[in-house]
Formats: structure tokens, C-alpha cells, sequence
């Protein structure tokens, strides 16, 4: 058993769901196919029509995760912004295996017996070699839990899939943006403190949008996801921000824009129905 897989704190992960690719011909070659040994077992052309199942299930997986925030991705986005030019790696169940309550959630068609994606990750490569932005980090967990599927046990899910996505794309400088009220942050904390770029981001149609990265590195990916062995380190606070306060966001922006730094150091807290983000001065 490979280090990550062994620092799982739910081993039937990667015992139970099937990892796959998403990437052209051209992309596959690129990228590590057994990140830190666990093989993507599939791979996904989305070049070719046989995909269209998987991919009308990704996408709709998309829609569970996202549609509830206002922010689903039309099909043409996952094709141009995804798909040709960049990769997507995840974990799926074989149909023949799935929840009957999932598979009316996903909309599977009654002939479809190929996998269901449970999870992915989407990152688009960036002019500077080894620098990678996320696009999209999905996990069913939720929406099935909200369906009703109380005791289908996924937790780490979406841990587990930024890192081994990170690992299988070779991700050396990452990217990303999400919202101050995100549940996602709580996940992107786990690899390490994350420097801001933005803190209020009038380019984004969400305004409330935070802008961040990190160095990627095997310590940090495997911290990801449990192992208590990886010591990261991690300042104390400077401020906290009110994930509903737009008027921090914006003060904080002019700072960041004046020349000052700052990163998320850890999670954040939920404090009287609000969520309060820690920011450190860096």
C-alpha cells in the first residue's frame, strides 16, 4: 500500500471507486496515470462519441454540485475550458453497482452500464510550466446524502481527488478561486496555507470571490488527506473575516493591491450562523 492510500482515513476509497482520466489523445501522454501508485483505471476521450454518456454524467454531476450556488457550467464550458485544454481526474462506481436512489439522481439511462463519476477535479495548465488553476472541484457526497443515502459512507472524497489530481496533472505551482463562503475552502486549507491574490474580485460574476495558491508538494498532498505524520506549518491569525462582510472583502483587496500580503492560515470557524475566515499577514 502506497503513502497516500495508507494515510486514507477511509481506506474503501480507493478500495471501492474506480479513478479515471478525462484528457484528449494529445493531453494523456502528459500526465502520471498512477499517482502515487493507484492506476486511473479509465480513460476518457472527449474527442470521441462513446463518451457521451460519461460525459452527460460528469456534467450533471456538475449541475448536483454547483446549480444550488448559481454557478452550474454550460456543456461548452467543460469542453473548451476543460476538457481540450486541460484534464479531469476523479473517482466513479461501475452503474451495475450504484445506489438505485443515485442512479435516478444522475439521471443514468437504463442501457448505460459503464462508470458514474462520484467526484472531480478539473485544472487548466498555465503559460508558466508547472503552474496549474482549478477549475472545478465536485464530490456527490452531498447531494447523495441529501438524497437520501444516509449510509453510503464518502467522506475525504473531495480530498482524496484534488490529490491525486494534482499528482496525476504534475501540478508544481497551483491556482485557484472560490468564495469566501465556500464549503470547498475547508478542503483547500488541508494542502496548506494559501497565499491571496484577491480578496473581492469585480473580474469574477461572484464579487465575493477569493483568489489563492500554493506550492504543490508530496508532503502537503498527503497532509491533504490525513496522514498525521506531515507536519505543516501554519501561522496564527492576523484578522478574522466575515465571510458576509463584502466591506472586508474590499479593504482587504486595497491592502492586498497596495503591496501587502496575506494567506488563509487554516479552516475556518462557523460562529452565531456566520462564517469567520482567518487571514494571516505574510
Amino acid at each position: 500500500m502506497n503513502t497516500i492510500e495508507a494515510s486514507l482515513r477511509n481506506v474503501t476509497l480507493l478500495r471501492d471507486l474506480v479513478p479515471y482520466v478525462v484528457a484528449t489523445p494529445s493531453n494523456l501522454p502528459a500526465l502520471d496515470l498512477t499517482p502515487f501508485g493507484v492506476p486511473a483505471a479509465q480513460h476518457i476521450d472527449p474527442t470521441k462519441m462513446a463518451s457521451a454518456d460519461f460525459l452527460d454524467i460528469l456534467h450533471r454531476l456538475d449541475g448536483l454540485t454547483f446549480g444550488p450556488e448559481g454557478m452550474p457550467m454550460p456543456k461548452w464550458v467543460f469542453f473548451d475550458c476543460a476538457e481540450v485544454p486541460g484534464a479531469i481526474y476523479g473517482l466513479a462506481r461501475p452503474a451495475s453497482t450504484l445506489w438505485p436512489a443515485a442512479r435516478e439522481l444522475f439521471a443514468v439511462p437504463a442501457s448505460y452500464d459503464g462508470l458514474v463519476p462520484l467526484s472531480m477535479y478539473i485544472a487548466i495548465p498555465m503559460q508558466r510550466f508547472g503552474a496549474w488553476f482549478g477549475h472545478n472541484l465536485a464530490s456527490a457526497a452531498p447531494a447523495l446524502r441529501d438524497a437520501g443515502l444516509e449510509d453510503v459512507d464518502l467522506r475525504g472524497l473531495g480530498s482524496v481527488t484534488k490529490a491525486l489530481g494534482l499528482k496525476c496533472f504534475g501540478v508544481r505551482d497551483f491556482y485557484g478561486a472560490t468564495q469566501w463562503t465556500s464549503k470547498a475552502l475547508f478542503i483547500h486549507v488541508k494542502f496548506g496555507p494559501l497565499n491571496l491574490s484577491t480578496a473581492w474580485t469585480p473580474a469574477h460574476s461572484e464579487l465575493e470571490t477569493l483568489t489563492y495558491g500554493f506550492e504543490v508538494t508530496d508532503d502537503k498532498l498527503r497532509a491533504s488527506v490525513g496522514d498525521r505524520r506531515v507536519i505543516i506549518d501554519r501561522p496564527q491569525p492576523t484578522l478574522w473575516l466575515d465571510a458576509h462582510d463584502p466591506q472586508q472583502m474590499q479593504d482587504l483587496q486595497a491592502r492586498i493591491e497596495a503591496g501587502q500580503a496575506f494567506c488563509i492560515p487554516s479552516a475556518p470557524k462557523h460562529e452565531g450562523g456566520r462564517i469567520h475566515v482567518p487571514v494571516t499577514k505574510i
